[in-house]
């Protein structure tokens, strides 16, 4: 069984009252996490280690609602697409402050020579706490680019690149900035 959208405090104790009740701990937590959210590595990351609870994230969003696909770039509104179609879902996504990390992201990905949705999904790979991802596709190719993507090792300066682009626009996506 699993938690989703917990906190540090949430999982300790779901941990706790398991351990003295007898019964499983959960080994799954669905939080969201990105390029552009990774509150998770600050705390959730260390109580949920396998030193710890041993609680694998199963993140959610990892495309930002489509803006770590490119499809929304320069303002475009494709059709059919969700943001297209619903434009208040995860409209946090959409914020001004996220094109400059967003940008970057996809030069990043342009320079390793794979799409931002690439490397977004291979982000997610490898991260150790991770051992699976939610993913979501509306289309065949996109489904066969999101798997395709989990076969890619990112190369240290790749993930490097990743890093300082987050020490600059931390968690980008976060309502709160």
């Amino acid at each position: 069984w699993g938690l989703s959208n917990e906190t540090t405090w949430g999982v300790t104790n779901f941990f706790f009252a398991c351990k003295k009740h007898g019964v499983p701990i959960p080994i799954t937590i669905q939080n969201s996490y990105s390029l552009l959210h990774r509150n998770f590595e600050y705390e959730l990351a260390e109580a949920c280690s396998p030193r710890n609870a041993n609680i694998g994230l199963l993140p959610w969003s990892v495309l930002a609602g489509g803006r770590l696909t490119g499809k929304y770039e320069g303002g475009a509104k494709p059709k059919d697409a969700r943001h297209t179609l619903f434009p208040k879902f995860q409209s946090r996504y959409f914020e001004d402050r996220l094109c400059a990390p967003i940008s970057e992201y996809s030069k990043i990905a342009k320079e390793a020579d794979m799409s931002v949705t690439t490397l977004a999904l291979a982000f997610c790979k490898s991260q150790v706490f991770i051992p699976s991802t939610i993913i979501g596709a509306t289309t065949m190719q996109q489904l066969k680019e999101n798997i395709a993507a989990f076969s890619i090792k990112l190369p240290q300066s790749v993930l490097d690149s990743i890093d300082d682009v987050h020490r600059r626009y931390p968690n980008a996506s976060n309502f709160d900035g």
